[in-house]
């Protein structure tokens, strides 16, 4: 049984007793019956308007969580695939560098050290680098020897 329910068979009792209009307790009981009667319709009210808000909460969560969703789990997700570098992303890094200045740690592909030198994503200092496409090779084959060993 509702709130307001409740009231109206109160007021329904009252009602019955067939009491005197005129005494004075007949009055009071009539009063405090109609205060009840307008607290439980106040009262289903603000569990209306408690309701709305709470559907407006949740779709808000819904909507934020999707927002949420589309900035951090790529992020999350490219910090977890490169740990090289550090986050960057980048599958192919194979090859790490230090940059002396700020010793940030670095990790390229072959394509970063085929052009000779970047600039330090951390302090800006210009890295260069000077390399030998023997070694290159070399480091590839060994990395990739390293990767084999470590799936068995």
């Amino acid at each position: 049984m509702k709130i307001t329910e409740k009231a109206s068979y109160i007021k329904g009792l009252v009602d019955g007793l067939e009491l005197d209009p005129k005494d004075k307790q007949t009055r009071v009981l009539k009063a405090l019956v109609d205060l009840v009667n307008e607290m439980a319709e106040e009262v289903c009210d603000l569990e209306q308007c408690y309701d709305d808000v709470c559907d407006q909460i949740d779709a808000l969560d819904e909507d934020l969580a999707g927002v949420e969703d589309l900035l951090y789990d790529e992020d999350e997700n490219d910090n977890d695939e490169c740990e090289l570098c550090g986050g960057c992303g980048d599958d192919d890094a194979v090859y790490e560098v230090t940059c002396p200045t700020c010793n940030t740690t670095i990790g390229l592909n072959e394509d970063d050290l085929s052009d000779g030198g970047m600039t330090c994503p951390n302090c800006g200092e210009i890295l260069e680098f000077d390399y030998d496409e023997d070694e290159l090779d070399d480091n590839e084959a060994e990395a990739e020897e390293a990767e084999g060993s470590d799936e068995e």
